[in-house]
């Protein structure tokens, strides 16, 4: 019988799929909790389960991820996530900065109170912004959405962020009141109408939009004939990250990198390092056993719980064997040291 022997007090789970190329692979996933309200991250004493499907803050069809999820295959290169608020510690701000730093990776957000179009005497500008303590760090603040409906035309859509707001249309003439993004990157601001910033965020991207979309790979009917129900020819293996661009670090994170973000606590800017943590997998598959190393491919922090959350992977090709392979073992030879971090 198929099953996962786990020594450690982390959440193990073990799935099979296809993969790209279509052949049976066997993932299995390692998720640690790690509570950082105290200072340096150590192992949370209540570790967070594996997520089946993603989890959206409402309608899929409306609104954004709230969480992607864990059950996946193997990502190219490790994800970066952060879920939060920006809040203004010294008080109300029409403006702020937040950033995200994780070892080589490192990404700025401009953060503005309320705003909107108002019809200037040379055009349109911008209202000042209005003052606020917190501001959600979501997508739904972020550029883009979708333009009302006008007669004869169809609406105008954001295929990065169709549930963000900001986005004006070609054949608009009088949209007055209309709020702008309170998310922006810096080196990108809106400053006209016809402005298409990339939408700015932490937070992860569903599957249906772009360009996770793009990567998906073309699904026609050559595709319905000769491939199904095995990935497309032209799937881009990038489509399992879920991290905005830029967040997507260069090669898998391996622990131990320096972290550090400002504007989304009460106090001063939050600084640690990724917790290392040696875990070793071993397949009895075959009649062998085969240990390797996973890789750690989803970072997620949350600041507003003082929580971080950390994936790693490995994948065993089984390609028509997978009633041969009995079980994978689950070590942490160094947990103790998480745990009393």
């Amino acid at each position: 019988m198929l099953q996962v022997v786990n020594a450690t007090p982390l959440p193990a789970t073990l799935a099979v799929f296809a993969n790209p190329a279509g052949v049976e692979c066997a993932y299995a996933a390692v998720k640690a909790s790690f509570d950082f309200s105290s200072g340096a991250p150590r192992l949370a004493a209540r570790q967070a389960a594996f997520l089946a499907t993603d989890v959206y803050w409402g309608d899929p069809a409306t609104s954004s991820l709230r969480a992607a999820a864990d059950l996946t295959l193997t990502k190219p290169a490790t994800d970066i996530l952060l879920l939060g608020r920006a809040i203004a510690a010294g008080g109300p701000l029409g403006v702020m900065d937040v950033s995200l730093r994780v070892g080589p990776v490192q990404r700025t957000l401009r953060v503005f109170g309320d705003r909107q179009w108002v019809r200037h005497e040379k055009g349109w500008a911008i209202s000042a912004p209005r003052p606020f303590e917190r501001m959600p760090l979501r997508w739904e603040l972020a550029f883009g959405g979708c333009t009302p409906a006008i007669e004869g035309k169809d609406p105008v859509h954001e295929p990065r962020n169709p549930v963000g707001r900001g986005i004006v249309g070609a054949d608009e003439d009088d949209f007055a009141g209309r709020p702008l993004p309170n998310i922006e990157d810096p080196a990108d601001l809106i400053t006209t109408p016809a402005d298409r910033p990339c939408p700015a965020g932490f937070a992860p991207i569903p599957p249906l939009w772009q360009p996770r979309q793009s990567r998906a790979g073309t699904y026609d009917e050559a595709w319905q004939t000769r491939r199904a129900p095995h990935l497309p020819l032209d799937f881009d293996p990038f489509f399992f990250n879920a991290a905005p661009p830029g967040l997507i670090a260069p090669a898998y994170l391996e622990g131990g990198e320096a972290v550090e973000i400002s504007g989304c606590t009460a106090g001063a800017a939050l600084r640690f390092a990724l917790p290392r943590l040696a875990i070793e997998l071993t397949w009895d598959f075959d009649g062998r056993r085969i240990a390797v190393r996973p890789v750690l491919d989803t970072v997620l922090i949350e600041p507003d719980q003082g929580r971080l959350q950390m994936v790693w992977r490995a994948e065993l090709v089984v390609d028509k064997k997978l009633t041969r392979l009995r079980q994978v073992e689950v070590r942490c030879a160094d947990l103790h040291r998480a745990e009393a971090a």
